[in-house]
C-alpha cells in the first residue's frame, strides 16, 4: 500500500513540474522613430494553468495591466512618455502611439499564473527612440572646385540635429578612406531634448591616383541603424601644375588665353614705352650699318648724343666725349671707324643738315604717335608698321 502512495506522490510532483508556466518570447523593438507607434509583445505558454495577470513596466514603473477576471480586463497607468492604445492592446500585445524621446527605456513583461501556485515569469528588453536629422542630407563644407597634386583637402561633413548622434563615414572615389585621414569632433548638443549635431572632418594631401578621369569624388554617408541612411557627394576637378606665363615675344602674349596674359602684356607695354627711344636708336643703327648708309649713321649719332660733327682729325676731342658717354661707347666707336672714311664737302654737309632737320621733325612726330599707340596696346604692329615706315627714309 505504501508503495502505491509513493508512486502517486511522485506522479503529482512530476505533473506539477511539467505543467509549469513559461515565457516563449518577449519582442521589444530596438529602435523606434520619434512620432511613430511601437508594438510590445509578450508571448507565454500557460501549459494547462489559468492566467492571473500580465503586467508591463518601464524602468521599473508599471504602466499596463491585463487581468482576465477584471472588467474591463485592461487598464493603464500614467507614465511620462508612454501612451497606450487600449483598443489595440491585449494580454499578449501592447501598442504605444506617438512615441517621443521620453518613451525610450527598459521595458519588462511579467506573467503570473492563477492560484494556488501564482507562478510568475518575467523578461525585459531595451527600446531606443530615434529623432532623425531634420536638415536634409549631409552637408560638405570647406572644399574647393579644383585641386592639384600636392594640395591639401580639408573638408567637413555635418549632419544635425538627431538623437542619438548619427554615424558618419567618408569615401574618396567610392572607397573608404584611411582612419588616419579622419578628424573627429565632439557632437554639438542643443535644445531641451538634447539633439546632437554630428561633424566628421577629412584631411589628406592630393596624389595623382586620387584623380580618375581628371576628377575626384568626395562622398559623406550618414546612417543610424536601419532607420536612416543619407549621403552627399561632391565632384572636384583636377588641375595639372602650370608654370607662371613668361612673356618671351609679342606673339606669346596674344596667343595665350590665360587670365595672367593682360597683366603680363601691361607690364611689357610700360617697359617698351620707357625704352622706346633706345629701341629706335638700336634699330636704326643696325639698319644703317647693314645698308651701308654711313652718312645717315653719322647724322643719327649726332642727334641722339647731342655732340658736334666729328672730323677725321678730331681724335683728341672724340676720346674726351667717349669718357663722358660710357653708356654709348659701342655706338660712338662704330661712328669713329666710319668717320675716317667721310670726305664730304661743306656744301653737301649744309644740304644734308637741312634735310636732316626736316627728317628729324618728321621722326619726332611719328615717335609721339608711336608712343601713343604703344600705350594703347598695339605692340604687335610696332615692327611691321612704324619701323617699316621710318627706315626707308634713311636708306641710301
Amino acid at each position: 500500500m505504501w508503495h502505491w502512495l509513493e508512486i502517486a506522490l511522485i506522479f503529482l510532483i512530476l505533473q506539477d513540474y511539467t505543467q509549469s508556466l513559461r515565457l516563449v518570447e518577449v519582442r521589444i523593438p530596438n529602435y523606434v522613430v520619434k512620432g511613430s507607434s511601437a508594438q510590445l509583445e509578450c508571448l507565454y505558454d500557460l501549459d494547462g494553468e489559468s492566467l492571473y495577470s500580465v503586467k508591463w513596466y518601464k524602468d521599473g514603473n508599471e504602466f499596463y495591466r491585463y487581468v482576465p477576471r477584471d472588467m474591463p480586463p485592461a487598464q493603464t497607468f500614467l507614465l511620462p512618455g508612454v501612451a497606450v492604445e487600449l483598443h489595440n492592446s491585449s494580454d499578449a500585445i501592447v501598442t504605444l502611439h506617438n512615441v517621443n524621446l521620453q518613451s525610450a527605456g527598459r521595458f519588462r513583461c511579467e506573467v503570473s499564473g492563477e492560484a494556488p501556485s501564482f507562478q510568475t515569469v518575467t523578461e525585459h528588453g531595451d527600446m531606443v527612440v530615434v529623432s532623425l536629422p531634420d536638415q536634409g542630407p549631409p552637408k560638405i563644407t570647406g572644399g574647393r572646385p579644383r585641386y592639384q597634386v600636392g594640395d591639401w583637402v580639408r573638408v567637413n561633413c555635418t549632419v544635425g540635429r538627431s538623437k542619438p548622434a548619427v554615424d558618419l563615414s567618408w569615401f574618396v572615389n567610392g572607397e573608404p578612406v584611411e582612419p588616419r585621414t579622419l578628424r573627429k569632433y565632439p557632437s554639438v548638443i542643443s535644445g531641451r531634448e538634447g539633439l546632437e549635431t554630428s561633424i566628421l572632418g577629412l584631411q589628406f594631401r592630393v596624389e595623382q591616383h586620387h584623380f580618375r578621369n581628371s576628377d575626384m569624388k568626395l562622398k559623406c554617408v550618414a546612417s543610424l541603424s536601419t532607420l536612416y541612411w543619407r549621403s552627399n557627394e561632391e565632384s572636384v576637378e583636377g588641375d595639372r601644375p602650370q608654370k607662371a606665363p613668361v612673356l618671351e615675344s609679342r606673339e606669346t602674349v596674344y596667343a595665350s588665353n590665360s587670365r595672367a596674359d593682360p597683366v603680363q602684356a601691361s607690364k611689357t607695354d610700360s617697359h617698351l614705352v620707357a625704352h622706346a627711344p633706345s629701341l629706335l636708336l638700336l634699330l636704326l643703327v643696325a639698319t644703317a650699318v647693314s645698308s651701308g648708309c654711313l652718312e645717315q649713321l653719322h647724322m643719327w649719332q649726332q642727334l641722339f648724343t647731342k655732340q658736334p660733327t666729328l672730323h677725321p682729325h678730331d681724335n683728341c676731342m672724340q676720346q674726351q666725349q667717349q669718357q663722358k658717354q660710357q653708356k654709348r661707347k659701342d655706338i660712338e666707336h662704330c661712328a669713329q671707324q666710319q668717320n675716317e672714311q667721310v670726305t664730304t664737302q661743306q656744301e653737301r654737309h649744309e644740304q644734308q643738315q637741312r634735310k636732316t632737320e626736316k627728317q628729324l621733325m618728321q621722326w619726332q612726330l611719328q615717335q609721339q604717335q608711336l608712343v601713343k599707340r604703344i600705350v594703347a596696346g598695339e605692340i604687335n604692329q610696332l615692327m611691321s608698321t612704324e619701323y617699316q615706315a621710318i627706315i626707308p627714309l634713311f636708306q641710301c
